[in-house]
């Protein structure tokens, strides 16, 4: 047999299996696994709790205001004016501050709290909510004079305080509110407001109302009250004896009602006092004095552009009578032009037993007389003696008159009413602090007796017609807590992947 050679041997021998080879893990991928897990849970929670700290601690000193007319921080005058303020003064919103459906709240948060920082402890903000605690609109007026209610501001100092309704912190559009009765915001007052307010409470000097007393004054409670709301103290002054003066406190001079005329010493006295930038309310009707000529008083009136007439006004348009067969007790509405001056006042108003009060033609070229509330275009006159005018046909008539003399040192002004309703305790009486004419009154005085402080600080324009809300505190801490969460997890996934693909080179 022959013999196999050695290749022969080898191609037909059978391939063995090839024994298996054990590869252990790389204990690298689990480690990196385990302390990339880790660092990511840890950065979560060092960035929640950092967020949480700074949150509490430090919110308000690192807060920036990017807008471009600073609507969030307090301007260069107002921090001047709280780094010199020397009384603790409180500031109290009756709302929850965390209540993010009030469309106006991030536009006031922010501007108070900066207050707050830059006060050095003189300003005490806070925020309590009347429906948690119902008794602090009486611990805060205990007589209800100031009409507080949920969703104001109070600014208290001692024993006096003020209200601040927000949505008259804003400007608005008159275009919009005239010929749509939309309420645009274009500017806020915010700071003016409130800096104004802070330094009324904190002077410690209440403004002064002086009622004209004799002429059978009547009872005025109400006003009272009312000229309270505003910041007023009133009391009663005698000025019948010769050589009488109004005080140098005093903001406001009322006569009320007067059913005789004043005397000539009166007349002298009131007519030096508003060639002295006076202001005077004075309010009139024609129920009780029908056969009052007031001679001396048309001459302090006409000084003023307006003299008082013997006549009744007479409602002719049946939309506006309250009753259809009583034509002196109507409905009168609010001029265009005064709501476009002041805006956020109501439309409509009571009145009864109006006196005619007639415009003067011929009054001084620096004296204006504008009416702010008038009867509808069918009204006309009955006069006592029953004699029609030649100049007196059916139309329009002022029921309230402002009245202006620009030519003095700080403008005289002069507002006449001419029926009671607007100050009379008997109209009250079963009315709320929130009737319409109730509102009226105390806007009126407001505009002739403002709170005034040498400060200016300019409106602060809003870049659209809309409150839009800025990014709240809590809203940019959860930004945070995501933005922070994002990158360590897209960094985490990046680097499994490149480590997948490397692992083995």
């Amino acid at each position: 047999m022959a013999k196999k050679t050695a290749n022969e041997s080898i191609l037909r021998e059978k391939p063995g299996k090839a024994p298996k080879i054990k590869v252990t893990g790389d204990k690298r991928f689990k480690s990196l696994k385990s302390v990339s897990i880790i660092s990511v849970i840890l950065v979560i929670a060092i960035c929640i709790v950092s967020n949480l700290i700074i949150d509490m601690t430090l919110d308000k000193k690192l807060t920036f205001d990017t807008t471009s007319v600073k609507s969030y921080s307090v301007s260069s005058v107002t921090e001047d004016f709280l780094e010199k303020l020397d009384k603790k003064v409180e500031i109290i919103g009756l709302f929850d501050r965390n209540d993010t459906s009030i469309e106006w709240r991030d536009y006031f948060i922010p501007l108070l709290d900066d207050y707050e920082a830059e006060a050095n402890g003189k300003i005490d903000l806070k925020y309590i909510d009347p429906d948690v605690d119902p008794f602090i609109l009486e611990n805060l007026d205990p007589e209800n004079i100031y009409a507080l209610r949920k969703y104001t501001y109070v600014v208290k100092c001692g024993d006096i305080l003020t209200s601040i309704y927000p949505y008259n912190c804003f400007e608005y559009d008159p275009d919009m509110r005239n010929y749509y009765g939309v309420d645009l915001p274009i500017a806020n007052k915010i700071e003016e407001i409130f800096t104004v307010n802070i330094l009324y409470v904190s002077s410690g000097r209440p403004l002064h109302a002086y009622y004209i007393s004799g002429h059978n004054l009547p009872s005025h409670q109400k006003l009272d009250d009312m000229l309270k709301m505003l910041g007023f103290l009133s009391s009663e002054l005698d000025i019948r004896s010769a050589g009488s003066k109004i005080p140098e406190d005093c903001e406001l001079l009322i006569l009320l009602q007067p059913s005789t005329d004043i005397t000539l010493s009166e007349k002298e006295t009131l007519k030096s006092y508003l060639d002295n930038s006076g202001k005077m309310l004075l309010v009139t009707d024609f129920s009780n004095n029908k056969q009052v000529a007031f001679t001396n008083l048309n001459e302090v009136t006409r000084r003023m552009g307006v003299s008082l007439e013997q006549g009744m006004l007479h409602e002719n348009n049946g939309d506006y009578l309250l009753d259809v067969s009583d034509p002196y007790n109507s409905i009168a509405v609010v001029t265009s032009e005064y709501n476009q001056y002041i805006g956020g006042v109501p439309s409509a108003y009571t009145i009864r037993n109006c006196r005619y009060m007639k415009v003067e033609r011929d009054r001084s070229e620096h004296v204006y007389v504008s009416p702010i509330v008038v009867t509808s275009g069918s009204a006309s006159v009955d006069f006592q003696n029953e004699q029609i005018s030649s100049d007196v046909s059916a139309g329009t008539y002022p029921v309230i008159l402002d009245c202006v003399d620009d030519s003095t040192r700080d403008r005289s002004c002069l507002i006449i009413i001419g029926t009671d309703t607007f100050t009379s305790d008997e109209y009250y009486a079963d009315k709320t602090s929130e009737d319409n004419n109730a509102v009226l009154v105390k806007q009126m005085i407001h505009d002739i007796c403002p709170v005034e402080y040498n400060v200016i600080i300019p409106n602060k324009e809003i870049p659209s017609y809309m409150l839009s809300k800025p990014l709240s505190s809590s809203k940019a801490t959860r930004w945070s807590i995501a933005v922070m969460t994002v990158i360590p997890l897209c960094s985490l996934v990046c680097g499994v992947y490149v480590y997948q693909r490397r692992r083995h080179l």
